[in-house]
């Protein structure tokens, strides 16, 4: 039981610095361009959200199995997981 609490808290770091970062991304944008939305932002490049799982789920097993994972490690790999993705535009 507590191995599936540790992967919920988990799951819950990687949702949750992945969503920051998108919500970050978003109100950078709207500040130049006052029409964007978080919508746009999630539909226009898809294969984004692949390359967004891919990389905070590699990053989790890393973490893993160096023995460092927690709520806090997933956070910030969550975080730059999508931050990651970012970079593919560039």
């Amino acid at each position: 039981m507590e191995i599936i609490i540790m992967y919920w808290s988990v799951a819950v770091g990687l949702i949750i610095g992945v969503a920051a970062h998108i919500i970050k991304k978003v109100i950078e944008t709207r500040e130049t361009v006052k029409e964007f939305s978080l919508k746009m932002y999630l539909t226009e490049n898809p294969y984004k959200t692949i390359m967004v799982v891919f990389y905070a789920v590699a990053g989790a097993a890393g973490l893993n199995m160096d023995g460092s994972l927690t709520f806090y490690t997933a956070l910030v790999t969550g975080f730059a997981a999508n931050s990651l993705s970012g970079k593919a535009d560039q």
